[in-house]
């Protein structure tokens, strides 16, 4: 079994290879244990080349490239590398971002420091072609997940996480937050470092872009998928959503409604403020 198991989606990534190849080259931890898995989505560019030269690169334990058939979402591409994976602890991290240097060290260390963390995150340098911020997450708190995603997706997590069954569904556009709900009913305890350890670049062919066009949708599919996290009301304003109701919107982009938010709703409604 080997240390950490890194596992790369990747769809047309191939021109931001070079930039995430060698943040993950020169992190601070040796990757003498570290496995990587690059899964490659069917591209059409030069990725499979890119990920050839640098598995000549980077000395690792295990660098190994697979083409399955395409899927076209990160989610099941994510199944299918971590289904091949044997490390102690998994990551996902999508190729058109980057690692700080300490990135590695500092959430490998933090799981081996104490067992009854399932799960660490940390906060991020988000990147646009004007500017760069960091943004600085809120500490963990297990109902933040019944209204909003509060984990990064590229966290770091013990493999028994996986192994009890947990997976990410192709129903919802937004994987990474039905799958940390999954993992917080599972058990899981969550740890958020507050530093600023990789850098999120936005750009138009980001997925997570994509997925906020379905955001009503991939919220409703969270909901009726883990239906027992959330509040009775909350599972009946899925499934109205999903029948066309008028009181049943999709709600702030990014927010599924907490059960007062739709008793604030039905007022308004019965009032004829709407």
């Amino acid at each position: 079994m080997s240390l950490l198991s890194i596992v790369i989606p990747n769809y047309n990534y191939g021109r931001f290879a070079d930039r995430f190849f060698s943040s993950l080259a020169g992190q601070t931890m040796a990757l003498a244990d570290v496995e990587i898995l690059f899964i490659d989505d069917g591209s059409s560019d030069d990725s499979l080349e890119q990920a050839a030269k640098w598995a000549d690169k980077i000395s690792c334990g295990r660098f190994e490239v697979f083409s399955p058939p395409r899927r076209g979402r990160p989610g099941p591409v994510r199944n299918y590398g971590l289904s091949r994976a044997v490390g102690k602890y998994l990551l996902s991290f999508d190729p058109d971002d980057e690692l700080m240097p300490e990135f590695l060290e500092t959430c490998v260390d933090s799981l081996e420091s104490d067992p009854r963390i399932s799960v660490v995150y940390s906060d991020y340098i988000e990147t646009t072609p004007e500017k760069s911020f960091a943004r600085v997450l809120p500490d963990f708190k297990p109902m933040q997940l019944r209204t909003q995603n509060t984990v990064t997706p590229c966290a770091i997590y013990r493999r028994e996480l996986w192994e009890a069954g947990i997976r990410y569904r192709e129903n919802t556009a937004y994987e990474d937050w039905d799958y940390w709900v999954q993992c917080l009913l599972a058990g899981g305890k969550f740890k958020h470092i507050a530093r600023p350890l990789y850098v999120h670049h936005i750009h138009e062919s980001n997925f997570s872009r994509q997925a906020e066009k379905d955001d009503g949708a991939a919220k409703a599919y969270i909901v009726l998928n883990n239906p027992g996290f959330f509040n009775p009301a909350v599972v009946k304003w899925a499934e109205d959503y999903f029948r066309g109701r008028a009181h049943a919107p999709s709600f702030q982009r990014g927010m599924i409604p907490s059960s007062g938010d739709l008793m604030k709703l039905s007022d308004m409604i019965i009032k004829g403020d709407m």
